[in-house]
């Protein structure tokens, strides 16, 4: 599950995290087992080969942006939007969804990014802390051009 913001330069996704820092991908299925999250993707000999690590040992996750620049080229990681951590609390009790705190039974965080609640609540924070500045920019630089068109027809109609 991702989201694009209006001008199309940011691709909002939310990827599990663990406690030595790696990231999963933001990608499920492909035979791997739900008690497993995909960390890396072995594209040789033609075919695709998942490695994996242990959905239990997921500490929380991160709403992340594959940000581009003007032209569409993919930004360097290092200049990419990350959010700070979306932590995995032990029981449901413990969960407050638009806090960060999220529940995830261990054979099974990566269900998480599906989770409409936390779906609404990682789009809406990617929008306001990096994403929607674009998106308002954008918005301001297509009705300052639609101005413009107005002001000259209105000049051509005037002459």
């Amino acid at each position: 599950m991702s989201w694009i913001s209006d001008d199309g330069r940011h691709e909002g996704f939310v990827v599990p995290e663990f406690a030595d820092g790696q990231r999963g991908r933001p990608v499920t299925g492909g035979g791997v087992p739900n008690d497993q999250v995909i960390v890396d993707i072995d594209y040789g000999a033609g075919t695709e080969k998942y490695v994996t690590r242990p959905a239990a040992e997921v500490i929380g996750w991160r709403i992340m942006c594959d940000c581009r620049s003007a032209v569409g080229d993919l930004l360097p990681s290092d200049q990419r939007w990350t959010s700070e951590q979306l932590v995995r609390v032990p029981s449901r009790a413990l969960e407050e969804v638009e806090a960060g705190r999220i529940f995830a039974a261990d054979d099974d965080t990566t269900y998480v990014d599906c989770r409409d609640d936390v779906v609404t609540m990682a789009c809406d924070r990617w929008r306001r802390e990096h994403a929607g500045k674009s998106d308002a920019l954008s918005r301001v630089r297509v009705a300052r051009q639609s101005a413009a068109d107005a002001d000259r027809e209105l000049a051509q109609a005037v002459a």
